[in-house]
């Protein structure tokens, strides 16, 4: 007689979370009835949904996260960016720039991108090394890194955002944000062939990741 064994690997929400499993995540923190983990999983769901261009889900998003978490910073800084992707960058450089929350972190994050809204490469590269030094968890050091790339392709220096970029895939394996900006960076430095295998492979269940990896090979296929 032949017995089959089936084993059933559980998932904790911190290893659905590290995986970039964030619906999961975010159900299985809820599950347990953990707060912050369920904050932290909208939080990034905030971030991919701006980067990604989409401001409506981001904006519904945010207010409720702002319902829950009571951050009235992050909220501001969070609006102040949807504001960017719907095509106001004047608007959002100018918000960002008023901000003077007490997270250090978030202060250098958010005057970093107001100058890089306003075309000021060299303070934003600045600003969000700051940013970087001053990051209290993993996480917040990751979206700065993310803005550090964004500013050094911006200033023209590419070999320094894929070099960047490159180091955030390591560190960050499961994070399919961090893929899509290493293909972005691999595209600028002309690797096409490269960027093209890292955009094509990014996370399917992150649609976030997969629009924003579409949106950059359609970019420069025309």
């Amino acid at each position: 007689m032949t017995v089959v064994l089936l084993f059933v690997v559980c998932f904790s929400p911190l290893d659905l979370e590290l995986a970039g499993k964030l619906p999961e995540a975010g159900a299985a923190w809820e599950e347990q009835g953990s707060l912050s983990g369920q904050v932290r999983v909208m939080g990034r769901l905030v971030e991919e949904a701006i980067y990604a261009g989409d401001g409506r889900r981001a904006f519904l998003l945010s207010g409720e996260l702002g319902n829950i978490c009571g951050n009235a910073d992050l909220q501001q800084f969070w609006l102040a960016r949807i504001a960017w992707t719907s095509g106001l960058p004047v608007l959002a450089a100018e918000q960002l720039k008023q901000m003077n929350p007490s997270d250090p972190w978030l202060l250098h994050r958010a005057h970093g991108l107001s100058a890089l809204f306003s075309e000021n490469s060299e303070v934003a590269i600045q600003e969000l090394t700051m940013s970087i030094a001053e990051a209290s968890t993993a996480r917040k050091a990751f979206w700065s890194g993310i803005d550090l790339c964004s500013a050094y392709l911006n200033a023209g220096r590419f070999s320094e955002a894929l070099q960047l970029s490159r180091l955030i895939r390591v560190r960050y394996p499961g994070d399919a944000m961090g893929d899509v900006m290493y293909g972005l960076c691999l595209q600028v430095s002309g690797q096409f062939g490269e960027s093209s295998r890292v955009l094509n492979s990014v996370d399917t269940e992150n649609p976030a990741a997969v629009s924003l990896a579409r949106s950059i090979m359609e970019g420069f296929e025309q």
